[in-house]
């Protein structure tokens, strides 16, 4: 009975019918599944080449970004060979930032494409409130505006003597105003070396603001504060047209400033003002940092229109 049952169930078209559907379903489901995992699997790849054809791209452009932001901010301070490290996830890129003390390279830390910028590493204060230094040692410079009238400026230029001989010495100098590239030239003595130049970014009514408030005769400006320019290259040559280089790099920096553009544009019109083009004779110098040793350095005493002098990285010469 049950085998004649079972061949009813054979013959009985109701009964087939229904199982071949399911049959054809589960294949389709089967097929399907298969199809879209293949094509899941196809798809991780392509945007796996994708990545990796497009991260070293987008790594450069954050490198150029980062370069032009160390080529305008930060006084005598330059970047060297950048580090490339690609992943899927997670890639890096890490460059040392170096001073320069004639010609002798002093590091001074380490930039990566991710860390902030403009962060002052204090570990801790010396004998008075303008003696600070970064972690790798190195005093930090203060810089003073010529139009600010501060309660108390940095007169380290008269401490030359409490210094040892056989020191190659970086020191900032903030001027009484404003001057061109030439007149800078023209007035240091000739025994120091000028190794960047402090540009006048701000504008008036930025000047203004600071003039009425309290607060500002406390508020000078720290060395990766301040924009500006060198006077001698990256491998320790004399530049040979500083400010048009510098102009380069600005006008560069308007395409190629990637998060910092907004600032590089800020900085860009304010020293334009209302000339169709940004020009030498737009630029004026506020201070500068010199490089020399004890004796040298002491040609600047009693110079007039220096109107405060902070100590910067200190070497030995050999």
């Amino acid at each position: 009975m049950e085998k004649e049952h079972e061949i009813d169930r054979f013959f009985d078209s109701k009964i087939n019918e229904t199982d071949l559907i399911k049959s054809a379903r589960r294949k389709s489901y089967l097929r399907i599944a298969g199809i879209s995992f293949l094509i899941s699997i196809l798809v991780f790849i392509l945007l796996i080449l994708l990545k990796i054809q497009l991260t070293p791209y987008l790594i450069h452009n954050k490198i150029v970004a980062k370069e032009l932001y160390y080529e305008i901010y930060g006084a005598n301070s330059y970047v060297g060979v950048w580090a490339e490290d690609y992943r899927l996830i997670g890639s890096s890129a890490t460059a040392p930032k170096y001073k320069l003390l004639n010609g002798r390279p002093v590091q001074i830390g380490e930039i990566s494409l991710n860390n902030s910028d403009n962060i002052i590493d204090k570990v801790s204060l010396g004998n008075s409130e303008f003696e600070q230094f970064s972690y790798m040692g190195n005093r930090i410079m203060n810089f003073f505006h010529p139009l600010l009238q501060y309660k108390k400026y940095a007169h380290d230029l008269y401490e030359l003597d409490q210094l040892s001989d056989g020191k190659w010495i970086e020191m900032a100098l903030s001027f009484d105003q404003a001057y061109t590239y030439d007149e800078v030239l023209a007035m240091l003595p000739k025994e120091v070396t000028l190794q960047w130049n402090w540009i006048d970014i701000y504008s008036p009514e930025e000047l203004a603001g600071w003039k009425m408030s309290d607060e500002m005769s406390e508020e000078y400006f720290k060395e990766q504060e301040v924009v500006g320019f060198p006077s001698i290259s990256e491998d320790g040559k004399e530049i040979e047209n500083p400010m048009e280089s510098f102009i380069e790099t600005l006008e560069l920096s308007l395409n190629k400033g990637g998060a910092y553009k907004k600032e590089f544009e800020q900085i860009y019109h304010t020293l334009k003002g209302n000339q169709s083009s940004l020009t030498n004779e737009n630029i004026k110098i506020i201070g500068v940092v010199v490089v020399g040793d004890k004796q040298q350095l002491q040609s600047l005493l009693d110079k007039n229109y220096i109107q405060a002098s902070s100590f910067g990285a200190i070497v030995d010469q050999y």
